[in-house]
Protein backbone atom coordinates (compact mmCIF):
# COMPACT_ATOMS: atom_id res chain seq x y z
CA UNK A 1 0.00 0.00 0.00
CA UNK A 2 3.01 2.19 0.94
CA UNK A 3 4.71 1.51 -2.31
CA UNK A 4 1.08 2.66 -4.49
CA UNK A 5 1.24 6.01 -2.62
CA UNK A 6 4.83 6.74 -2.76
CA UNK A 7 5.16 6.71 -6.53
CA UNK A 8 2.61 9.74 -7.32
CA UNK A 9 4.38 11.38 -4.38
CA UNK A 10 7.88 11.31 -5.31
CA UNK A 11 6.55 12.17 -9.21
CA UNK A 12 4.95 15.13 -7.62
CA UNK A 13 7.59 15.88 -5.84
CA UNK A 14 10.27 15.83 -9.15
CA UNK A 15 7.59 18.19 -11.02
CA UNK A 16 7.51 20.34 -8.10
CA UNK A 17 11.37 20.53 -8.45
CA UNK A 18 11.48 21.20 -11.99
CA UNK A 19 8.93 23.79 -12.33
CA UNK A 20 10.82 25.78 -9.05
CA UNK A 21 14.27 25.50 -11.33
CA UNK A 22 13.70 27.89 -14.01
CA UNK A 23 14.02 31.56 -13.42
CA UNK A 24 12.23 34.21 -15.03
CA UNK A 25 15.31 34.56 -17.53
CA UNK A 26 14.46 30.77 -19.49
CA UNK A 27 11.39 32.17 -20.76
CA UNK A 28 11.57 35.32 -23.19
CA UNK A 29 8.07 37.01 -23.10
CA UNK A 30 5.71 37.80 -26.00
CA UNK A 31 5.63 41.58 -25.04
CA UNK A 32 9.37 41.64 -24.85
CA UNK A 33 10.52 44.45 -27.55
CA UNK A 34 12.39 43.01 -30.22
CA UNK A 35 14.44 45.22 -32.55
CA UNK A 36 12.54 48.99 -33.41
CA UNK A 37 11.50 49.92 -36.54
CA UNK A 38 12.21 53.56 -38.24
CA UNK A 39 9.25 55.53 -38.07
CA UNK A 40 8.84 57.81 -40.68
CA UNK A 41 6.85 61.02 -41.03
CA UNK A 42 5.73 62.57 -44.16
CA UNK A 43 5.26 66.96 -44.51
CA UNK A 44 4.20 68.77 -46.90
CA UNK A 45 7.21 70.40 -48.52
CA UNK A 46 5.52 73.71 -48.66
CA UNK A 47 3.75 73.71 -44.81
CA UNK A 48 6.52 71.56 -43.20
CA UNK A 49 4.16 71.87 -39.94
CA UNK A 50 1.20 69.78 -42.00
CA UNK A 51 1.31 66.48 -42.45
CA UNK A 52 0.36 64.91 -45.99
CA UNK A 53 -0.07 61.41 -46.90
CA UNK A 54 1.67 59.89 -49.90
CA UNK A 55 -1.45 58.11 -51.70
CA UNK A 56 -1.00 54.00 -52.12
CA UNK A 57 2.83 54.08 -51.55
CA UNK A 58 4.44 51.27 -52.12
CA UNK A 59 7.61 50.72 -50.15
CA UNK A 60 9.55 48.05 -51.49
CA UNK A 61 13.11 46.96 -50.52
CA UNK A 62 15.92 47.26 -53.08
CA UNK A 63 16.32 43.78 -54.90
CA UNK A 64 13.11 42.22 -53.14
CA UNK A 65 10.07 40.95 -55.46
CA UNK A 66 7.21 41.21 -53.36
CA UNK A 67 6.64 44.92 -51.93
CA UNK A 68 7.05 45.54 -48.13
CA UNK A 69 3.91 48.03 -47.68
CA UNK A 70 1.11 49.42 -49.44
CA UNK A 71 -0.10 52.73 -47.48
CA UNK A 72 -1.99 55.85 -47.57
CA UNK A 73 -1.07 57.47 -44.67
CA UNK A 74 1.71 60.12 -43.46
CA UNK A 75 3.59 57.87 -41.04
CA UNK A 76 5.62 54.73 -42.10
CA UNK A 77 7.16 51.98 -39.97
CA UNK A 78 9.97 50.32 -41.64
CA UNK A 79 12.46 47.32 -40.57
CA UNK A 80 16.30 48.47 -40.61
CA UNK A 81 18.85 45.64 -41.36
CA UNK A 82 20.77 44.61 -38.46
CA UNK A 83 23.29 42.81 -40.66
CA UNK A 84 24.06 46.68 -42.89
CA UNK A 85 25.11 49.77 -41.63
CA UNK A 86 22.27 51.13 -44.70
CA UNK A 87 18.88 49.60 -45.84
CA UNK A 88 17.60 50.66 -49.21
CA UNK A 89 14.16 50.56 -50.10
CA UNK A 90 12.27 52.24 -53.18
CA UNK A 91 9.51 54.24 -52.86
CA UNK A 92 6.98 53.91 -55.12
CA UNK A 93 3.75 56.07 -56.35
CA UNK A 94 2.08 54.77 -58.54
CA UNK A 95 -0.14 56.59 -60.98
CA UNK A 96 -3.49 55.33 -63.19
CA UNK A 97 -1.00 55.70 -66.04
CA UNK A 98 2.05 53.71 -65.67
CA UNK A 99 4.50 55.85 -67.47
CA UNK A 100 3.59 58.60 -64.61
CA UNK A 101 4.66 56.11 -61.83
CA UNK A 102 6.98 58.24 -59.55
CA UNK A 103 9.99 56.20 -57.65
CA UNK A 104 12.84 57.17 -55.28
CA UNK A 105 15.18 54.83 -53.92
CA UNK A 106 16.59 56.04 -50.29
CA UNK A 107 19.45 54.35 -48.56
CA UNK A 108 18.80 54.99 -44.72
CA UNK A 109 22.13 55.12 -43.27
CA UNK A 110 22.79 54.19 -39.46
CA UNK A 111 25.10 53.05 -36.49
CA UNK A 112 23.68 50.18 -34.49
CA UNK A 113 24.24 48.97 -31.11
CA UNK A 114 23.04 46.03 -29.58
CA UNK A 115 21.55 46.45 -25.99
CA UNK A 116 21.66 43.00 -23.78
CA UNK A 117 17.75 41.97 -22.92
CA UNK A 118 18.45 39.02 -20.45
CA UNK A 119 19.64 35.09 -21.19
CA UNK A 120 16.12 33.76 -23.16
CA UNK A 121 16.12 36.92 -25.36
CA UNK A 122 19.44 37.79 -26.36
CA UNK A 123 20.13 41.13 -27.43
CA UNK A 124 17.91 43.46 -28.96
CA UNK A 125 19.52 45.88 -32.22
CA UNK A 126 19.06 49.89 -31.76
CA UNK A 127 19.91 52.22 -34.54
CA UNK A 128 21.35 55.78 -34.32
CA UNK A 129 20.68 57.84 -37.77
CA UNK A 130 23.88 59.51 -39.12
CA UNK A 131 24.41 62.56 -40.24
CA UNK A 132 23.30 61.73 -43.65
CA UNK A 133 20.82 59.67 -42.75
CA UNK A 134 19.04 59.58 -46.36
CA UNK A 135 20.88 59.42 -49.30
CA UNK A 136 20.19 58.59 -52.84
CA UNK A 137 22.19 55.53 -54.37
CA UNK A 138 20.58 55.52 -57.78
CA UNK A 139 19.19 58.87 -58.57
CA UNK A 140 18.43 62.51 -57.65
CA UNK A 141 14.75 62.12 -55.66
CA UNK A 142 11.69 63.25 -57.84
CA UNK A 143 9.12 63.51 -55.44
CA UNK A 144 10.59 63.95 -52.40
CA UNK A 145 12.49 67.45 -51.25
CA UNK A 146 14.18 66.71 -48.20
CA UNK A 147 14.16 65.36 -45.08
CA UNK A 148 15.24 65.91 -41.05
CA UNK A 149 16.24 64.20 -38.28
CA UNK A 150 13.83 64.55 -35.56
CA UNK A 151 15.27 62.36 -33.26
CA UNK A 152 18.73 60.42 -33.97
CA UNK A 153 18.26 57.11 -31.88
CA UNK A 154 15.78 54.85 -32.75
CA UNK A 155 15.02 52.50 -29.76
CA UNK A 156 11.50 52.21 -29.90
CA UNK A 157 8.59 53.11 -32.07
CA UNK A 158 6.43 55.43 -29.35
CA UNK A 159 8.47 58.52 -31.92
CA UNK A 160 8.62 59.54 -35.09
CA UNK A 161 12.63 59.87 -35.97
CA UNK A 162 12.58 61.28 -39.64
CA UNK A 163 10.56 63.69 -41.52
CA UNK A 164 10.27 63.56 -44.95
CA UNK A 165 9.25 66.62 -47.08
CA UNK A 166 7.76 66.23 -50.40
Amino acid sequence: MIKNLSAPFLFFLLFCILISSCEKDDICLVETPSSPRLVVRLYDKDNRTTFKAANNIIIQGVGQEEPLMTLNTDSLTIPLNTQEAFTQYAFILPSSTASLTVADTLQFNYRRYDRYLNRSCGYRANFILEQNAISFPTNTPVWLESFEILIDTVSNEQQSHLAIYH
